[in-house]
């Protein structure tokens, strides 16, 4: 485990899981902070450069927040927001965060909680990264998950993913090969979700629960005397989600049938359209 002063938690999951949306619940509790993918594509050159360079950074933005309250995040308007992504007018919605230092105005203990959020970078590091912190998950309904993937400008939206190159890439080939696009996101997604079979119940957070608890359900990642509540409503059936694309999704889903029907069953997986 990490030895340093303090608790350094692990946060990841497929993109647009909710896994932004828990960085926002969980900045509001005492004591704790969480960052919203502050490491750059090129600290996971490889599978070892990722774990030497994660750990370096646990350490820096640590001493960073104690000694000047502030840290490297991806932020929008000087915060941390709910949803990276605006809203769709023309095309596909773009993100409207970028990497900066963001000042935090709150007290914080010598063993403050830092969590650090990166989707695939994490999840394609998640054996080595168990071993050495508390980590935890954030699942969607997987129809929910990739219509979302194609209502975005990002990779994901393509069916692939640039950090593979360094961490995986026999896999970012393999899906580069796939011709048709939802074939490939329903692959990327089964591979996403291969990882988290390694982890204990415990360690993996549904978004639809953190919903319906109004954020409570994060209080696993930094339990304390002070519970998130903060009024929340599910996007699994946004109105940006085409109904015939949602439909399609679900077959390929079935047919293929990975990993993430682990998780969530046939009847869970209708219930997104």
């Amino acid at each position: 485990m990490d030895n340093s002063t303090g608790k350094n938690i692990i946060l990841t999951g497929p993109p647009r899981s909710g896994t932004t949306l828990s960085c926002f619940l969980l900045n509001q509790l005492p004591n704790t902070i969480a960052l919203h993918e502050p490491m750059n594509l090129g600290m996971f050159q490889s599978q070892e450069q990722g774990l030497e360079e994660t750990q370096q950074f646990f350490a820096a933005m640590r001493q960073s927040l104690l000694t000047e309250g502030k840290a490297l995040s991806k932020v929008k308007a000087g915060a941390i927001p709910s949803n990276p992504f605006g809203k769709a007018e023309e095309g596909k919605r773009a993100s409207l965060v970028k990497k900066d230092w963001i000042h935090f105005e709150k007290p914080l203990q010598e063993d403050f909680t830092l969590v650090i959020k990166q989707n695939a970078h994490f999840t394609f590091l998640l054996e080595p990264l168990n071993l050495l912190y508390p980590l935890y998950t954030i699942i969607r309904n997987p129809v929910s998950t990739i219509a979302s993937w194609n209502t975005i400008q990002a990779p994901v939206s393509k069916g692939n993913l640039t950090v593979l190159k360094g961490l995986r890439p026999a896999l970012f080939e393999a899906l580069e090969r796939i011709p048709d696009l939802l074939d490939r996101q329903v692959r990327l997604l089964h591979e996403l979700y291969l990882p988290y079979r390694l982890l204990r119940e415990e360690q993996i957070i549904r978004y639809e629960d953190i919903v319906e608890s109004n954020g409570a359900e994060l209080n696993k990642i930094a339990p304390g005397p002070a519970a998130i509540d903060h009024p929340l409503e599910s996007k699994n059936r946004n109105k940006l989600y085409n109904e015939s694309l949602r439909s399609a999704i679900l077959e390929r889903l079935i047919r293929f049938g990975g990993c993430y029907l682990d998780h969530y069953n046939e009847a869970e997986l209708t219930r997104s359209l």
